[in-house]
């Protein structure tokens, strides 16, 4: 075979996703042919892949010393500087392949996501919008327009492009396992008085956590109100007073509705500004447990959570390390708690002084019994900061210099939640300010 045969076997093979496949047989086109400027730049998007961006960045970098006038190399050379929170360098190669090619939609959204990391949002939206103008179906620009819009307090124009999430390739598979569900009609102003609807989660429990408020107001509607959850929800969410039935996804779910609506878009429909946003608040409760009662202590009492789920995309920007919180745990005139479950809470082996209770947690029902208990939540931008929000309990969210959408731009206070207080990196991908931060605040409430 020849060095474009194994470049377009390869290519076919990325397609399928076979990446390792993929992999090989760029490599081979490589040996065969050590100018093939694409098999270089398309070995890279294999490393990027697997999140070797370091490697990436090498290859694509040769495949501008052999044909520097190969537009689509340097955009993906600044979408591997972008994951490696180089984003000024990203900018640069960026807009070096808008030069070359202007035309491109893709060029001009990889360069806004760039601006976005820099948060620098006014020009991140003017590069998105120059991307939709090319091409009206790029899906990814209109996705990450929303999340911009949203994060800057565009509410009603960020919520009508966040819609566009359901096209999004990662939620081919949702879409699929439950196209049943989606193909009842869905709710958007039709009459609810007297009909059935379901309403759906789609993302992760903590979407379904923020959102949870605005079941209340489709109820008030005079709707027979079904709540389709993942499971750990269900228990947590009948605090909420205001459903007919909930169902957990491992449950029976008979699909006998009028409307359905997933939880994200309930935004759009009940309050596209966010004018209601704290009308129904707390609004989830810890319910009777079982579960023992914390001792009594005249110690200051904090709950901890550093991990997150790692299904999102920014999974690694978000999660934190237990050693983070070294000094702060050596502060004697406090109690830690460990609300930290799966994985991550192995962590808890090195710091004896924390109290692990992840053996004691097996839904969000039971998190939310401790959280009750504590006077304090501290947590990484996960499910737990939504919950402990969603009641009202005195929570710090530690966040990423340019945060998820939610946490709006660069303030201590959530939109969200009122006893949520806010601490961000002072440097993007460092954490060690916010670590300082956080100590300085635990002394004012001990000392």
């Amino acid at each position: 075979m020849t060095s474009t045969e194994y470049n377009n076997k390869a290519v076919e093979a990325y397609k399928n996703q076979h990446y390792k496949d993929a992999q090989v047989f760029f490599m081979k086109a490589i040996e065969l042919d050590p100018t093939y400027a694409e098999a270089y730049s398309n070995l890279g998007a294999i490393h990027s892949k697997f999140k070797n961006f370091a490697k990436a960045i090498e290859l694509y970098k040769k495949a501008i010393e052999l044909k520097p006038s190969y537009a689509g190399v340097y955009t993906n050379l600044g979408n591997a500087l972008n994951k490696s929170y180089e984003y000024e360098e990203a900018v640069y190669y960026h807009n070096i392949a808008i030069k070359l090619a202007p035309n491109e939609s893709n060029h001009y959204s990889n360069i806004a996501s760039a601006y976005k990391n820099l948060g620098r949002f006014d020009r991140a939206i003017k590069f998105y919008k120059k991307a939709i103008e090319l091409d009206k179906n790029n899906i990814n620009a209109h996705f990450d327009l929303s999340t911009v819009l949203l994060q800057v307090g565009e509410f009603k124009e960020g919520f009508d492009e966040y819609e566009w999430r359901m096209k999004k390739e990662q939620m081919g598979f949702h879409l699929k396992k439950y196209e049943k569900i989606y193909k009842i009609p869905e709710y958007i102003d039709q009459e609810l008085n007297g009909k059935k609807i379901l309403i759906h989660s789609e993302q992760g429990f903590g979407d379904s956590l923020m959102v949870a408020r605005y079941v209340k107001i489709i109820k008030d509607k005079g709707a027979d109100v079904t709540l389709y959850l993942r499971d750990g929800l269900g228990k947590v969410f009948e605090s909420l007073e205001c459903s007919d039935q909930i169902v957990e996804r491992s449950g029976k779910l008979v699909l006998d509705f009028d409307y359905q609506i997933s939880f994200m878009s309930l935004m759009r429909v009940c309050d596209p500004n966010l004018e209601k946003i704290c009308k129904f608040y707390p609004y989830l409760k810890s319910q009777n447990s079982t579960l023992p009662k914390l001792k009594t202590s005249k110690k200051l009492k904090v709950g901890l959570v550093w991990g997150a789920s790692n299904t999102g995309e920014s999974y690694e920007k978000k999660v934190l390390k237990l050693r983070g919180f070294k000094d702060v745990l050596q502060l004697e005139e406090i109690e830690f708690y460990s609300l930290q479950v799966g994985e991550d809470s192995d962590q808890i082996k090195e710091f004896p002084q924390v109290i692990d209770l992840s053996k004691n947690i097996k839904d969000f029902s039971d998190t939310a019994h401790f959280i009750n208990e504590l006077d304090l939540v501290i947590s990484a931008d996960t499910s737990v900061a939504h919950l402990s929000g969603a009641m009202g309990a005195k929570t710090w969210v530690l966040l990423q210099k340019v945060p998820d959408w939610r946490w709006g731009v660069d303030s201590s206070n959530s939109i969200w939640y009122k006893s949520v207080k806010l601490f961000i990196q002072h440097s993007d991908g460092h954490w060690s300010s916010v670590y300082k931060d956080i100590k300085k605040e635990l002394l004012t409430l001990i000392r």
